[in-house]
C-alpha cells in the first residue's frame, strides 16, 4: 500500500494519497485545478450540507469538469454504517479520487473501514494506516469498529 503526505497542492494544509484516494480536510477553490492536473475526476465530499455552503466549491468543480458528489459520512454524531458502505461501493482502484471533510477525521473513519472490508486488512494495521493519513479523533476509531462489528 502506498501512502504519503502531499504538501504542494495550494490551499489544502491536510492532504494524504493513499493508494488511488486523496483523503483530506477541506479544500480552498484553488485547490481543485491542481488536484484535476494529478488526475482526478470525482471529488467526493463528505460534509453534510449544513456545515457550510458549498456552492462556490460546486461551482468550481464543474467548471473544471471535475464530478461532484456530496453525502454526509456522519448522522447524529456517528460515522453512518450505510454512508461508509456507500462511498466505498462508489471508488473503484483505477481512477484517482478526492475525498474530503472538514479535517480529515471523518475520512480516516471511513478509510478504516473500507480497508478492513475492502482490503481484507486486520483492523490494528488499518488504524495505522489512517492514524499515519489524517486520522487525529480516536471516537472514529471506536465508531469504524462498531460499523465493522454489526
Amino acid at each position: 500500500m502506498e501512502t504519503k503526505r502531499i504538501t504542494d497542492i495550494p490551499g489544502l494544509m491536510q492532504l494524504w494519497k493513499v493508494d488511488n484516494l486523496l483523503c483530506a480536510g477541506q479544500p480552498s477553490l484553488d485547490s481543485f485545478a491542481p488536484l484535476k492536473e494529478m488526475g482526478i475526476k470525482k471529488v467526493y465530499n463528505m460534509r453534510g450540507e449544513s456545515e457550510m455552503d458549498f456552492s462556490e466549491e460546486i461551482k468550481q468543480c464543474k467548471s473544471l469538469g471535475l464530478e461532484y458528489i456530496q453525502f454526509p459520512l456522519v448522522i447524529d454524531g456517528a460515522l453512518s454504517k450505510e454512508a461508509c458502505s456507500k462511498l466505498s461501493s462508489s471508488i473503484n482502484e483505477d481512477d484517482l479520487f478526492l475525498i474530503h471533510c472538514g479535517s480529515a477525521n471523518r475520512i480516516g473513519g471511513w478509510l478504516i473501514t473500507h480497508l478492513v472490508s475492502h482490503k481484507n486488512m486486520e483492523f490494528d494495521a488499518a488504524v495505522e494506516v489512517a492514524m499515519n493519513n489524517g486520522l487525529t479523533n480516536p471516537t472514529f476509531i471506536e465508531q469504524a469498529r462498531e460499523i465493522l462489528e454489526n
